[in-house]
């Protein structure tokens, strides 16, 4: 944080120092241009009052020696004395174009090194003075003009010529001619008060240096630059990228200024390193204040943030002792009740707030663990109380089944179950508790437990569902409820008795395409007590295959919410041959609903149950008669004769004809006591092992099982009691006797061993 600091306070430093140093810059540059005309236009004053009274002695030397050319050497005198700026004045005339007339006398005046005057004629001078380039520029001097500077070579000097025209006539006869030192010049130049650096100069008409603070560049031609910056006649200040002066490096500016009344430019030249030298050395003093100012802002910033930071230190540290779990540690005191101190407050509060919150999901944890063990617990005991998922016949091979659940939950409503009734009847059932979970299963194991011990007691599937709803609506206060389909197989015949309390129908399969056995139902288990349950009657046939399952298939939703459905089912168990086995019809549908429901989460429990029949079909008779004793012995001989073809044996025959006898006897006599017609109808069916009959009368309700045994001690001919010797003798004598009542009246079924070889009972 505080490198953060620092960076931010240098970068908003910096850029307020680039600003302000580009400000200074320009203003600073600014004064220095007015500085600098302002020099420029000084000098150029001082030099031209110099020259301008250089000019005007020689102009008016010119209007006096017109008029008096005798005179002319000691006004030369005189005004060279009284000007110690002039070096030497010439009066020369032009000579007369006839050449016997005598050359006027020319006076030159000159100063020698000591101060003192010299004169001679120049008319006698070996080189004809009118011949010279001086003379000959200066006859057009009319108002007088400087001319180009020379070297003397008699004098060692520098010098110039300022020269005007001697008219007459307004026709010129001859100059007043000025040599004019530079020295001067150079003291004027040495004595402006020029910036530290700065150099002067003055250039003549032809670009030359008339004079230079350094020396060197005297008489020497400017360069190209600076003569085409001071081409104009104007005041100037131009920047240059380098001067000619050897003796400065790198950029220039040049202020320009003319020097009326001549040709001649002054100039001033700046380096511009010498301009800005001050900016620089307050610009680097004020970033060294600014330095030692952002030195100071770390110093504080870094101690105010180690101080903040301690805390905060501390508390990062603590931060990660939380992250691993360890939360028994103290807290120094909040020293201040700032952001820092009411942070403390707060992590503290939340430390001692979060491990009361961890104890309570460690609690939560371990009632959730306890509770998946006793959900655990609950599935494997659900899974006790349902029998295997495949079953087959041990003893006849001519039943098989298989069963599949799928709880949603670790436990759920679903069920299915399976028992021997008897060694000839076989009870199977599936079913749906309302809601899932704990109560569903609880009450599916109520519903398992009761059907199984109200079996041997209901004896078919109606009567067992409605002694079932009883019981269930007992105490029923939560309302719930079961769908069940039930059905009893008669293992020796393939006959199969199914009742429904509001379960789907099962599907019939293995002959053809799968039918649904849409027969009536009853309503759910567990909420209405007066509740009927009829039955549905159908015979198996060799591979016939009959498929119970619950709602958990048909409404098997996708992400579509589209359910799965009975055509569908239809469709799945259609792909099955008829050959496959029983497991084939489970696996097939089970793997149908799975692709249909792709990734969709299980909605309802599932539970499938294929019941297979491998019995072969079993000849048989049914006879009918009505309720009278005449028919009763027709039909008698004609059981006789036909247990006789199927080569029964003659003392089996004789007790099968006593018992039928006695029986149908009995119902003709007291199962119609209002006289009404009746039908008896008698199913005659021999087996290789036996002979099975089973009675069926639409008379009033009688189970000969619930008979008492009579008294058979003593005299039977001395018995007060009259009547029950038939129907125990019937009881006797058959090897099994079952009773059911349903919708069709009694069902008795009658089973008749074969005698063994001995001639004696099984």
């Amino acid at each position: 944080m505080a490198l953060w600091v620092l960076l931010g306070s240098t970068l908003v430093l910096a850029a307020t120092g680039a600003l302000l140093l580009a400000l200074t810059r320009t203003q600073i540059l600014e004064h220095t241009h007015r500085e600098a005309a302002s020099l420029a236009a000084n000098a150029g004053s001082q030099i031209q009052a110099r020259i301008d009274r250089i000019a005007v002695s020689a102009r008016m030397l010119a209007a006096i020696i017109d008029t008096r050319q005798d005179d002319a050497e000691p006004l030369l005198r005189d005004t060279l004395a009284a000007d110690p700026d002039m070096d030497g004045l010439a009066a020369v005339f032009r000579p007369s174009p006839n050449p016997v007339d005598a050359l006027p006398r020319s006076p030159f005046v000159n100063r020698l090194d000591n101060g003192t005057l010299s004169s001679r004629d120049l008319a006698r001078d070996a080189s004809p003075y009118w011949n010279s380039n001086w003379f000959l520029g200066g006859l057009g001097c009319s108002s007088g003009c400087w001319q180009r500077p020379f070297f003397s070579q008699s004098r060692h000097r520098q010098l110039i010529n300022y020269s005007v025209a001697i008219s007459r006539g307004g026709h010129p006869v001859g100059i007043i001619n000025a040599d004019v030192t530079l020295d001067w010049l150079h003291r004027i130049l040495g004595s402006l008060a020029k910036p530290e650096g700065a150099y002067a100069f003055v250039l003549d008409s032809d670009g030359d240096y008339l004079a230079h603070d350094n020396p060197d560049l005297v008489g020497k031609r400017g360069m190209a630059d600076l003569l085409k910056v001071l081409a104009s006649d104007r005041a100037e200040s131009t920047r240059l990228p380098k001067a000619q002066n050897p003796r400065v490096n790198g950029p220039v500016w040049v202020y320009s200024a003319p020097i009326e009344g001549t040709r001649w430019r002054f100039g001033l030249v700046v380096p511009e390193y010498r301009i800005y030298a001050g900016v620089r050395h307050i610009f680097l003093l004020s970033l060294a204040l600014a330095l030692l100012a952002l030195l100071g802002v770390a110093l504080i910033t870094l101690l105010t943030i180690r101080r903040t930071m301690a805390p905060l230190r501390i508390l990062a540290d603590r931060a990660e002792r939380v992250a691993r779990g360890e939360l028994d540690f103290g807290l120094p005191p909040a020293r201040r009740p700032d952001e820092v101190g009411r942070l403390t407050q707060s992590f503290d509060q939340m430390r001692r707030e979060l491990a009361l919150h961890l104890e309570d999901l460690a609690r939560v944890a371990r009632e959730k663990q306890r509770l998946a063990s006793e959900l655990e617990i609950a599935h494997q005991i659900q899974i006790g109380l349902l029998p295997s998922e495949h079953y087959l016949d041990a003893v006849c091979s001519s039943f098989e089944l298989h069963a599949a659940l799928r709880p949603a939950r670790a436990v759920g409503g679903d069920l299915y179950s399976y028992f021997m009734l008897d060694p000839q009847r076989f009870f199977v059932m599936v079913g749906d508790v309302s809601d899932k979970g704990i109560p569903a299963a609880l009450f599916m194991a109520q519903t398992i437990t009761l059907a199984k011990a109200l079996a041997p007691r209901a004896q078919t599937p109606r009567n067992l569902l409605q002694l079932l709803n009883l019981e269930l609506c007992r105490g029923n206060d939560s309302c719930m409820f079961v769908t069940l389909l039930c059905g009893l197989l008669d293992t020796g015949s393939g006959s199969l008795a199914l009742a429904s309390a509001g379960h789907e129908p099962p599907v019939l399969c293995g002959r053809g395409a799968p039918q649904l056995l849409d027969f009536p139902t009853g309503a759910v288990l567990g909420l209405y007590e007066d509740s009927d349950y009829p039955e549905h009657r159908l015979r198996l046939h060799q591979g016939e295959t009959l498929l119970m399952y619950t709602d958990g298939i048909t409404e098997a939703g996708n992400r579509q919410q589209q359910m799965y459905g009975i055509e569908r089912t239809l469709q799945s168990l259609a792909q099955v041959p008829s050959t496959a086995p029983t497991a084939d019809y489970i696996e097939r549908l089970l793997e149908d609903v799975d692709h249909f429901v792709a990734d969709a989460a299980q909605a309802d429990d599932i539970t499938v149950l294929a019941l297979t029949w491998h019995g072969a079909a079993t000849p048989g008779t049914e006879m009918r008669i009505g309720n009278q004793l005449a028919e009763v012995f027709g039909v008698l001989d004609r059981c006789e004769n036909l247990l006789e073809e199927a080569e029964v044996p003659a003392t089996l025959r004789s007790d099968m004809r006593l018992v039928l006898e006695e029986l149908m006897v009995n119902t003709v006599e007291y199962g119609y006591p209002d006289g009404r017609p009746g039908q008896i109808r008698i199913l005659l069916q021999p087996q290789p092992d036996a002979v099975v009959v089973e009675l069926v009368d639409d008379g009033i309700a009688f189970d000969p099982l619930q008979s008492a045994t009579p008294d058979l001690t003593g005299d039977l001919a001395d018995r007060e009691e009259v009547g029950g010797l038939g129907i125990h003798l019937a009881r006797t004598m058959a090897s099994e006797m079952r009773y059911t009542r349903d919708a069709d009246g009694n069902h008795l079924l009658l089973r008749f061993t074969y005698p063994n070889l001995d001639g004696s009972s099984p």
